[in-house]
């Protein structure tokens, strides 16, 4: 079978077995277990200590003597499915968890049969086509080919998550556990959609606080505007104040602390544009902001009794969670005993601190899979230093103290947590290809300084 077909047909079995995350039960456990077993890839499943949740899957491809560690970070948790009436592609009802294929606008009923140009531009609809099963195959399956071919130059190590759409709820402990196994030499993770569908590599991801600040009088309800204006303080404008302080006081925070900002800056050369400059700073966002009986379509003219807010804050690696923790804490102190505050009561609620994630350009893999995205012929590559959002690699840099970089393979427009996620097949092929030369070839500290210098001809702008 051409090795196209065959590659193909593996995602096509794996998106069949449902693992929404959260809803990953015992049979579709060991369905995935079963599908790399027939690919000669035995996994075992790592719990955390107290054996709740998801398990992680683990597994090992033993290279030459001597050899390096590799250590391949995916996850074969899904996505809910959402509303079907949605999962509609050209016309043609889809089912999430059967890959439905289409080519030049037309579906194809047995992609088999189509050339190999073909197939290069055919779709795939399916849910984690791209999110995260198609890249993780296409990741495993080059590094079992090299093993079997006798060009494995690395030790290769797998772990598989089982949560990651759920928050990675376990992920720190089931790695704190089984640290043992983890240990690597360097960690590739390919998730994520490609920048302007161009070879793609990040080296950091911002982390994440929740914040929950709430403000109460000393009321049992909310009362009469007109009759006790005035009189009973109103605890919105308490809250207003303090969020609006969290958010000065975060950046004012990050402009003293700046030694990751300071190193990327002066790095500037390798991500041309603007946009990435964004993410060298914390965001502080306030997505909740309500009092007690809020209502749009009603007019309720009360001095609301109590006030809530929730905000997310985006880290950095110059604001970590135990500082920014820390900051939250001594504002909402010092709030309650400013005038301003008198009769309210501040409480504050922290939870899921999750600090950032970030891997040095000097570092020499960045030159070497630089140098291996740039052979691939699909373009100048992309590289950005940090994220905005927030993913599970600061498990892997923090507590295994392995360096990570981030290969996204997937195209741009994959529609991934949305209906009709979506894979365009050139790029899984492509992405068969790029890690053949990965586990195929080894980073040399050489190599560091004449990649930086080259990246600046190499680098795509990220401006759109």
């Amino acid at each position: 079978m051409d090795s196209r077909r065959a590659q193909l047909a593996l995602l096509d079995e794996y998106v069949r077995i449902p693992t929404v995350s959260r809803h990953v039960g015992p049979d579709a456990l060991q369905a995935v277990i079963n599908f790399w077993k027939a690919q000669g890839l035995a996994l075992t499943t790592l719990y955390p200590p107290d054996g709740q949740g998801t398990p992680s899957l683990w597994g090992e491809i033993p290279g030459p003597p001597g050899a390096p560690t590799l250590l391949i970070y995916g996850h074969f948790d899904t996505q809910p499915a959402g509303d079907l009436d949605k999962w509609v592609w050209e016309g043609v009802q889809t089912a999430p968890f059967l890959a439905t294929y289409f080519h030049d606008g037309r579906q194809v009923a047995d992609p088999a049969i189509a050339s190999i140009e073909q197939l290069d531009d055919t779709v795939m609809i399916a849910r984690g086509t791209v999110d995260n099963k198609g890249q993780h195959v296409a990741a495993l399956v080059a590094a079992l080919a090299a093993a079997r071919q006798g060009t494995l130059l690395w030790r290769v190590r797998i772990l598989l998550e089982g949560e990651e759409e759920s928050g990675s709820t376990h992920f720190a402990e089931i790695v704190e556990a089984h640290g043992e196994r983890l240990q690597a030499d360097l960690c590739i993770s390919a998730d994520g959609p490609k920048v302007r569908n161009r070879p793609t590599l990040v080296l950091g991801i911002r982390g994440i606080l929740h914040v929950h600040l709430s403000a109460e009088n000393e009321q049992k309800t909310g009362v009469h505007s007109g009759n006790y204006g005035n009189v009973v303080p109103n605890p919105l404008f308490a809250l207003a104040r303090l969020v609006e302080d969290v958010r000065v006081q975060v950046n004012d925070y990050a402009r003293q602390h700046d030694t990751f900002r300071q190193e990327t800056e002066q790095l500037a050369h390798l991500w041309e544009g603007e946009r990435w400059r964004h993410f060298l700073w914390p965001a502080v966002n306030a997505y909740h902001f309500a009092t007690e009986g809020t209502s749009l379509d009603v007019r309720r003219l009360v001095i609301p009794r109590a006030a809530h807010a929730k905000l997310d804050i985006r880290l950095t690696p110059d604001t970590p969670p135990q500082a920014i923790s820390q900051l939250v804490e001594n504002l909402v102190a010092r709030h309650a005993q400013s005038a301003e505050a008198k009769g309210i009561t501040l409480q504050l609620r922290l939870a899921d601190g999750k600090p950032s994630s970030f891997t040095s350009a000097r570092r020499p893999e960045f030159a070497w899979l630089l140098r291996l995205l740039e052979a691939q012929g699909d373009g100048a590559p992309v590289t950005v230093p940090i994220l905005g959002g927030t993913l599970p690699t600061w498990v892997i840099t923090d507590i295994l103290a392995v360096p990570t970089i981030i290969l996204p393979c997937a195209n741009c427009d994959n529609q991934q947590h949305d209906a009709n996620e979506h894979y365009v097949l050139r790029h899984y092929f492509a992405q068969f290809r790029l890690f053949e030369q990965i586990y195929t070839s080894l980073p040399n500290a050489e190599e560091a300084a004449d990649g930086i210098n080259r990246s600046t001809q190499a680098t795509e702008s990220l401006a759109p």
